[in-house]
């Protein structure tokens, strides 16, 4: 199978939707599958690089590290249409989709998007009584996702988007997958005392990671808030940080307010390449996010055997499952508890560690591909029926 993967989102932006659809490309290529993928490029030349169509692009103001193009006649974009793909599978719904949408029209073929976030809920939060946020959802849904075929989703939480209600008839669930050989690894003594060093954490400590864009829909502060009263029971805790934000400032004075200065360690965005080391030296994952549809972070931390401690979400399904590989809580005593079982037990943190790993494989690269080739033959199969 021919298969077009676009997005607004790649290499030069690494985060969740690049490292998935990494992981698609990967599984689909293991499978045999012909794939391109369509991204925009880091600056102002067009360029191609193997099965990687680079269009020339510029930065856009409300979005970090998100790129955009009115390259619509690119001869990259022309290429891509003489080689025929037999579907379009877009992860983006920027200039990507608006190039894709050329590229289908041109080769007739069947159209699906992911669509990876709630995007007014990104925006304008739980204020969903404003005017202003009834008018963007109903022209965002009307005007992104009227050409799409198919709408693929990463979790079932997203069909429930009141914006994506319209398009109802035209969901389909696929979880997103990781390429685990990249997570899948261990630090040796030497090179776990040195980061531990360069972090500033000694070696009797436990410590918490979570790993995401440090914005306020994250929940971050939450865990900050909760830390003291974990501390009372587990005194060497430390939460490890990974990334950065615009809401770090805030989440720094919240520290410096509760005087968790030497509890709380901002690492900084890091590649990921290198984020498994990050997971490897933790004893525990948490999150307190409902932002979440699928959270690659999580799918790293399972690859790692990291056992996850989780605030209670419809995000977590098949991902977490109480007791088994982590635990989800609802408050700070359920917070609390969770932690101090799993640091205190040696053993059940084992038996939690391997669960994860376990888990881990229904994510696998392989896994995700598999699952996405029979959406895209069923898919096909239903547009030549309507064609």
């Amino acid at each position: 199978m021919k298969i077009l993967i676009s997005t607004d989102f790649y290499i030069h932006n690494l985060g969740g939707v690049t490292t998935s659809i990494l992981g698609l490309c990967a599984g689909l290529r293991s499978a045999g599958h012909e794939v391109k993928v369509l991204a925009m490029s880091n600056d102002g030349h067009s360029y191609r690089e193997g099965d990687d169509y680079y269009v020339r692009s510029f930065p856009v103001y409300y979005s970090p590290g998100m790129r955009m193009s009115t390259s619509i006649n690119d001869p990259l974009i022309n290429e891509l249409i003489e080689w025929g793909p037999d579907i379009i599978h877009a992860q983006s719904e920027g200039s990507a989709l608006a190039f894709s949408c050329k590229i289908q029209k041109k080769c007739n073929i069947p159209l699906i998007v992911t669509c990876h976030t709630d995007y007014a809920y990104y925006v304008f939060g739980e204020k969903k009584d404003r005017p202003l946020y009834k008018i963007v959802e109903k022209l965002s849904s009307e005007f992104v996702y009227n050409g799409v075929f198919k709408i693929i989703v990463p979790a079932k939480k997203a069909t429930h988007f009141t914006f994506l209600q319209p398009f109802k008839d035209r969901l389909l669930v696929l979880p997103n997958g990781i390429e685990l050989d990249k997570y899948n690894k261990s630090l040796s003594q030497l090179e776990r005392a040195q980061l531990l060093d360069d972090l500033h954490i000694s070696a009797n400590q436990k410590i918490l990671v979570t790993a995401s864009r440090l914005s306020i829909e994250k929940n971050i502060q939450e865990i900050i808030e909760y830390l003291p009263s974990l501390l009372q029971k587990v005194p060497e805790v430390v939460l490890l940080i990974v990334g950065d934000g615009p809401y770090q400032n805030h989440l720094q004075q919240l520290v410096n307010k509760n005087n968790l200065q030497d509890k709380v360690i901002f690492a900084g965005r890091k590649d990921s390449s290198v984020m498994w080391k990050y997971y490897n030296i933790a004893d525990i994952f948490v999150s307190a996010s409902i932002f979440e549809l699928h959270s690659m972070s999580y799918l790293e931390a399972l690859a790692q055997g990291l056992p996850l401690l989780c605030r209670d979400d419809e995000a977590l399904d098949g991902v977490l499952d109480d007791g088994y590989n982590g635990f989800i809580y609802h408050n700070k005593k359920e917070f609390t508890e969770a932690a101090c079982r799993i640091l205190n037990d040696e053993q059940f943190a084992y038996k939690l560690s391997n669960n994860s790993i376990k888990r881990s494989q229904d994510f696998s690269c392989e896994a995700f591909a598999e699952k996405a080739v029979k959406i895209y033959k069923d898919v096909i199969s239903d547009w030549n029926l309507k064609s």
